[in-house]
């Protein structure tokens, strides 16, 4: 990803003033960032201090940071209250959390919707990232759970898809490593159809093996347990 430049600055500084209108040319004026210009006030960063704080960071994480502003003004303006910009470059800089979608990966509630989906019907993964994701997730477990449960279920799905964990899918994405490797697992589109076949017989299996034999049974266990028996019956 590109790192920030001045021109990013620039870019940031029209988006700000966009967003927040005259409360940005004041708190500019206020700081010292920009300068006087026929009787108005220009706003750019007249001293390094916004290319100081956030030299370290990528474009990618300025659009970040620039959706988390527009999603506090928003909600302020819904409550009846003034949006009023960042009162430094550090504070902004706290915002620019990297998010998924100007990574090109679905949001954390469309992904976490595909993770159900998949748990309860089926449906292909919305996005290789989200497969990535899920992995870490129960899905056996997903079918019975609680609403609680659920919940629970949910935060260890964000925490490996989009949190400050460094090997959380955004994070990954961010720098540029490929999903696929830990994805691993294929998309219905690409499997033949005696491979899909096979795995609902052995879904079917494992399902029916956690009913015989017990919950508690892994799926491993289950499908092994099985297939003991069916080649028991076969030799009798």
């Amino acid at each position: 990803m590109p790192p920030v430049t001045e021109r990013t600055v620039d870019w940031l500084f029209d988006a700000l003033g966009k967003l927040y209108g005259s409360h940005w040319r004041r708190r500019c004026a206020e700081n010292g960032w920009g300068q006087q210009v026929e009787g108005q006030w220009a706003c750019f960063d007249a001293n390094g201090d916004w290319l100081g704080a956030l030299g370290h960071l990528t474009t990618v994480h300025i659009q970040c940071g620039l959706i988390t502003l527009n999603e506090r003004a928003e909600e302020a303006v819904s409550l009846g209250n003034t949006a009023f910009p960042p009162d430094s470059p550090v504070l902004f800089a706290k915002a620019c959390r990297l998010r998924p979608e100007p990574l090109g990966l679905p949001s954390l509630e469309a992904a976490w919707k595909s993770v159900q989906e998949r748990a309860f019907s089926g449906k292909p993964y919305l996005h290789p990232g989200v497969a990535a994701a899920a992995l870490h997730v129960d899905m056996t477990a997903m079918r019975s759970a609680t609403y609680a449960q659920l919940e629970q279920h949910r935060k260890t799905f964000g925490h490996y898809y989009a949190s400050n964990n460094r090997e959380c899918v955004v994070e990954r994405a961010a720098r540029g490593e490929s999903l696929r490797p830990l994805a691993a697992i294929e998309s219905d589109d690409r499997l033949s159809p005696a491979s899909l076949a096979e795995r609902a017989s052995l879904e079917a299996a494992k399902h029916k093996a956690q009913d015989e034999f017990g919950s508690a049974m892994t799926a491993d266990q289950g499908i092994s347990m099985m297939r003991g028996l069916l080649r028991g019956g076969a030799t009798s």
